[in-house]
């Protein structure tokens, strides 16, 4: 009896085991925000890459609208708005290895030092992208 108890408790730890160690099919990197820029046309992020530089990329205001979800079709990307201390910074998923989604964490007081001014005639052909371009 104790045998059989044994052998069904490591059974159940090895499909447990099994049944938890499944892969995603996303893969997530995260991104801290030095300096966020409103635009009428998207976001210029400015973030901190893993070797401590800056690098810039742009994320269409198309890619945050709600109405880029409809059609059962999710939205290339997501704002959530807080006052967490960690804010504002960035999640970046991709699915099967191509880019999914974009998700900005961001201060809700848009006078934060986080936010900067951009020009407002800057050129426009950053913003026109399908998927951001990223410095690792």
């Amino acid at each position: 009896m104790k045998k059989l108890c044994a052998v069904l408790a490591v059974l159940l730890i090895v499909v447990s085991g099994k049944v938890c160690a499944e892969e995603s099919q996303y893969y997530v990197r995260s991104f801290l925000i030095e300096k966020i820029y409103p635009h009428a046309l998207g976001w210029k992020v400015m973030y901190i890459t893993s070797r401590m530089s800056y690098a810039t990329t742009y994320l269409p205001h198309a890619w945050f609208s709600q109405s880029s979800s409809k059609g059962g079709v999710q939205a290339k990307g997501e704002i959530v708005w807080g006052n967490n201390p960690a804010y504002p910074y960035m999640l970046i998923f991709w699915k099967d290895g191509k880019f999914s989604h974009a998700r900005l964490f961001l201060k809700k007081d848009m006078r934060d030092v986080s936010y900067g001014v951009i020009n407002p005639n800057q050129d426009t052909a950053p913003f026109n992208v399908e998927e951001p371009a990223l410095e690792y």
